[in-house]
């Protein structure tokens, strides 16, 4: 029995994995959808566009949890996936809030994630690259909005901590004292760097460059740390302070 889908004959990639700001990422993922399914390919007016903008096209299903996810909220994965779609035919998984996935349910996923029927997409949705399981990164293609928000492109605090020697602690507070990043803009900021010293530690173990991995490992066990203790209202320059001294 084949479950109903939309014909798409381009290439697609099974799994991506998207990190941002979550309303950000869901207007992303409708504008995506109606690319693949419009026939105007985003006319943005016909039925099928509006379907996709009310989240009730049949051509998506949309899971979001209640606040961690259980195994019955992603268990309609399972039960759609038994279906055979026929040649040429879609359907996505749109997994929202990514990031709430227990280790459990992420587990669950791996074999669909990496090997789905033909036919079969998942869109991940998360806020912190970090707390995604590596084993469910490695089956994604990753993609980042973060850098579409301009008042990141160029935040002086990034390239501080892309480089791999620190600017002169007076310089680094003159940098702190002028930007003022707020907690939201902390967790962005810190996204972005963790996904560069990702980079760097994939870029280093393909060079077999020992030295080169081993400070991009440590900068990105600090900075997954950092996320485990992200800032209170307030204390984001002390944060920052912090996390400087971890660097050096």
């Amino acid at each position: 029995m084949a479950r109903k889908a939309h014909y798409m004959t381009t290439q697609t990639p099974t799994a991506q994995l998207w990190i941002g700001n979550h309303e950000h990422l869901i207007s992303k993922t409708k504008q995506e959808l109606q690319k693949i399914f419009c026939e105007k390919h985003r006319c943005t007016t016909c039925v099928i566009c509006q379907l996709i903008q009310k989240e009730q096209h049949y051509g998506a299903i949309w899971l979001k949890p209640e606040k961690m996810y259980t195994r019955e909220e992603i268990q309609i994965i399972f039960n759609t996936i038994s279906f055979k779609l026929e040649k040429n035919q879609k359907l996505f998984f749109i997994i929202q809030h990514a990031d709430f996935l227990t280790d459990a349910c992420a587990n669950s996923l791996l074999k669909s994630v990496e090997e789905p029927p033909e036919g079969y997409h998942f869109i991940f949705l998360a806020e912190r690259l970090s707390q995604i399981l590596p084993t469910i990164q490695s089956r994604c293609i990753i993609n980042s909005f973060y850098q579409e928000l301009e008042s990141f492109t160029d935040n002086p605090l990034i390239m501080i901590f892309k480089s791999e020697n620190l600017c002169a602690s007076s310089a680094f507070l003159k940098i702190l004292d002028e930007e003022k990043p707020n907690e939201k803009e902390t967790i962005e900021i810190l996204d972005i760097l963790l996904r560069y010293w990702l980079k760097e530690v994939k870029s280093a173990t393909q060079e077999n460059n020992q030295e080169r991995f081993r400070v991009s490992q440590a900068k990105v066990e600090i900075l997954k740390q950092a996320f485990e203790y992200s800032p209170m209202p307030g204390s984001s320059k002390i944060f920052w302070r912090n996390l400087y001294l971890q660097f050096s």
